[in-house]
């Protein structure tokens, strides 16, 4: 949502400038024309200054905004997979701004040897204007869907992936897996989801990886402070 309200916020930059020299050629006429360019202006450069507003605070997703703790599961669904499907789209939607399904695959898996399920699932994250912003909001999303996914009594440990959709310069787009992470569910239960502030999904993943472009963000946070 963020990139649409940056995108906005160009091309009403454009107009401004366009109102902007409009505005000052027709500058002696103004009373014949009834203001009528500056009001072009005005109204330009207030458009722009609203949707860099709306940007500024879609894109600040720093703070980790939690879920509300508990959910009634319609009865209709009978499978782990469809209450987590229902988890999932519930809190992310169905689709991503470009178009694409936010579960990829969905998988539960019953180990009957070691005697623990488990809970694959692929997700898609949305693209941002940063890195920096592509890796919190990722992270905020991950702690909303481990919540969620909590709640599923009959799950031991989660697999999630997250992957990315983008456009390369030549060719179609593809899919890049930016973050993978294994928990258990009991660790998850432990957690005060109400009191936390921040979410860091390595503290709590028994396996956890992420595209070094995101490690290197984290990296640079840790030196400059």
């Amino acid at each position: 949502m963020s990139t649409l309200f940056l995108t906005g916020f160009f091309v009403a930059g454009v107009f401004t400038a366009y109102t902007t020299f409009l505005m000052l050629i027709t500058w002696p006429n103004r009373k014949n024309a009834r203001y009528k360019q500056v009001k072009y202006f005005g109204a330009s450069i207030s458009s722009a200054a609203v949707l860099f507003l709306l940007f500024w605070v879609t894109a600040d997703d720093h703070e980790f905004i939690p879920a509300e703790m508990m959910y009634a599961t319609p009865e209709s669904l009978s499978t782990v997979e469809e209450q987590a499907s229902w988890h999932i789209t519930s809190e992310l939607g169905q689709v991503t701004v470009d178009h694409n399904d936010v579960i990829r695959n969905l998988e539960f898996v019953e180990n009957n040897e070691e005697q623990f399920t488990e809970l694959h699932a692929s997700l898609t994250t949305e693209d941002n204007v940063t890195t920096e912003l592509i890796r919190s909001s990722t992270m905020n999303r991950t702690a909303r869907v481990l919540q969620r996914l909590s709640q599923i009594e009959e799950v031991d440990i989660i697999h999630l992936n997250w992957d990315l959709y983008y456009e390369p310069e030549y060719g179609p787009g593809e899919f890049d897996t930016i973050l993978k992470m294994t928990v258990f569910n009991e660790q998850l239960r432990n957690i005060e989801w109400e009191s936390l502030e921040q979410f860091d999904a390595e503290l709590i993943a028994t396996e956890y990886w992420e595209k070094p472009e995101l490690s290197a963000v984290v990296n640079e946070e840790k030196a400059g402070s």
